[in-house]
């Protein structure tokens, strides 16, 4: 099973190096909001692998791991909730709701002062713990399927099972690690995700129908508007 950060080539099995890590990230990242000694700020590198740090004062309190992607969903009314996680409804361009959502949100910070009611495009990042190559979309595919397994079972996880079929793929690598990584879209029930898989873990092509289990990130462009 893969971890969150090696699905954006940011694996690293030391605490010494996972500090050293963020702490360069850390150095180059973007402030995006402050209240007194707390701070949200994310960094990006070149190959789209993104990490979203809270900190207070010169502590570290918090190390996101997610992607840079482009919208592929619109999100309804998202509603935070303990343990930093969001629950929202997405919705289809006749405001019919597709499916619930349990997700980390880069905003997060933002979305308390932000107008009711929150509601527009959304990016989905997947981070996919476990993938399997289960057929071709040529082929008789099952049906697409997005399911949250945290938060409506009673935990606090930002996790999905999700069933799709891969629209392209980009290899992407991380300068800094060296690390490879394979960003993909993806079609599921009624929107587009962008999948992160540790390179070949597994090889993905297009076409491709995939189960997957992953962890949830989302990112409202219009909250920091």
């Amino acid at each position: 099973m893969a971890s969150n950060l090696a699905c954006i080539g940011l694996d690293v099995w030391r605490r010494s190096d996972f500090r050293d890590l963020v702490a360069s990230a850390r150095a180059e990242a973007e402030t995006i909001a402050k209240d007194g000694e707390v701070g949200v700020h994310i960094w990006t590198d070149a190959s789209g692998a993104r990490l979203i740090i809270t900190t207070e004062g010169d502590l570290v309190r918090v190390v996101t791991p997610t992607f840079y992607a482009a919208p592929g969903a619109i999100i309804s009314e998202p509603q935070a909730v303990d343990g930093g996680l969001v629950l929202a409804e997405l919705v289809n361009r006749d405001d019919e709701v597709i499916t619930e959502i349990a997700c980390q949100l880069e905003e997060l910070a933002l979305l308390g002062s932000a107008s009711s009611p929150v509601e527009g495009p959304v990016s989905i990042v997947v981070l996919g713990n476990s993938v399997q190559v289960i057929g071709r979309a040529d082929d008789d595919v099952p049906d697409l399927s997005f399911e949250p397994t945290g938060a409506y079972a009673l935990s606090t996880d930002a996790t999905a099972h999700l069933t799709g079929i891969v629209l392209a793929i980009e290899q992407r690598t991380v300068g800094r690690t060296g690390q490879g990584f394979t960003a993909a879209r993806v079609q599921t029930a009624g929107f587009q995700v962008t999948l992160c898989v540790p390179a070949g873990k597994p090889t993905l092509t297009a076409g491709d129908v995939l189960e997957v289990d992953g962890y949830v990130v989302a990112s409202v462009p219009a909250l920091r508007a």
